[in-house]
């Protein structure tokens, strides 16, 4: 089909964010029924919360995506669909953390498995802008290995393509644990990479599918905030926090807007250095005292930073951080006129 791409924006919009709507209850009373729940820290009492909710998420996603790429044929589908499989596949490692449990250093290393459709496809341009370094080729040539034949050295796409979905999935995974937090991150992190497309890219290759992709993520978040917004009726779980990160990846890469994708992303960027002052041992969580949240330990967190100097409610809190996160899109943008 030969759908304009405007509509099909907004079909596949329309479409996860109903498929997220729609399921999103069911799925809730599921999860309390198999008492598939976790407690909400930061509340007193600590009531249980439903887990996994980022299935919908999933499910939504996948829906709009592959009927965007049916009803709109004129784009890079082998791309297209790389990226949707690099999504999935890492939302299933998003799903086994959540029920295993797995240690750090898994959690570090089996993100790289997800890359590994956008690396056979060579998704993205190998010459990249520098800062003080201008133009770089990343793609080496080729060369003939043993058994393997002729071998082609792309480092951008087998090095760096896999080192940003390993620091994208777990930047993310860092900043969350209110309610509303992830999945509102999220909102603003695919609204402003969409607008960066359509301000810088509008007529270049990997902007339509990037677009597409994007529409579809952030049509699953907005859905799932209406589930998500304090008082939580559904935790996203790992599953969000990690497709959200290879969503990043996806569409930086393909819409060729890595440096749109690192200034939004300051606030997980700095969260990730305050954690490494306490080796990534320190939790976001705090002390509920009535309906504000209070925190005395070490700061190790941007949360951690806020909870000290306001003494905010979790709203609150989630408000200041999200004000954050926009006001780095903003900056995002800017950057494109610089």
């Amino acid at each position: 089909m030969n759908t304009p791409f405007e509509y099909t924006m907004v079909i596949s919009f329309i479409v996860s964010f109903a498929t997220v709507l729609f399921l999103t209850p069911f799925l809730i009373r599921k999860l309390k029924n198999m008492s598939f729940t976790g407690p909400d820290m930061n509340k007193e009492g600590r009531p249980q919360v439903p887990r996994f909710g980022g299935i919908s998420i999933a499910l939504g996603f996948v829906l709009a995506a592959l009927l965007a790429m049916q009803l709109h044929s004129q784009q890079n589908i082998g791309i297209a669909l790389a990226a949707v499989l690099t999504v999935v596949l890492i939302a299933f490692l998003g799903f086994v953390d959540d029920v295993l449990k797995i240690r750090d250093l898994y959690r570090v290393v089996l993100p790289a498995i997800a890359a590994l459709p956008l690396m056979v496809v060579k998704a993205g341009t190998t010459t990249m802008e520098l800062p003080l370094i201008g133009l770089v080729n990343f793609n080496l040539g080729t060369t003939t290995l043993p058994v393997l034949g002729v071998f082609s050295l792309n480092v951008y796409a087998l090095v760096l393509i896999p080192i940003a979905v390993i620091a994208c999935s777990n930047l993310i995974n860092l900043l969350g644990g209110f309610n509303g937090l992830e999945t509102g991150s999220g909102v603003i992190i695919c609204a402003t990479l969409l607008a960066a497309l359509f301000i810088s890219h509008a007529h270049s290759p990997g902007t339509v599918e990037a677009s597409l992709l994007l529409v579809s993520m952030l049509g699953a978040c907005i859905g799932f905030l209406f589930f998500n917004w304090h008082p939580a009726k559904v935790f996203p779980g790992n599953i969000t926090t990690y497709m959200l990160g290879a969503m990043v990846v996806s569409a930086v890469v393909i819409g060729n807007i890595e440096k749109v994708g690192v200034i939004v992303l300051i606030p997980q960027i700095i969260e990730f250095f305050l954690k490494a002052r306490g080796f990534f041992q320190a939790e976001n969580f705090a002390t509920p005292k009535g309906n504000r949240l209070h925190y005395e330990g070490q700061t190790q967190s941007l949360t951690h930073l806020i909870m000290k100097k306001f003494r905010p409610t979790e709203v609150g809190l989630v408000l200041i951080l999200l004000g954050f996160q926009l006001f780095c899109g903003l900056l995002a943008i800017a950057s494109l006129y610089v």
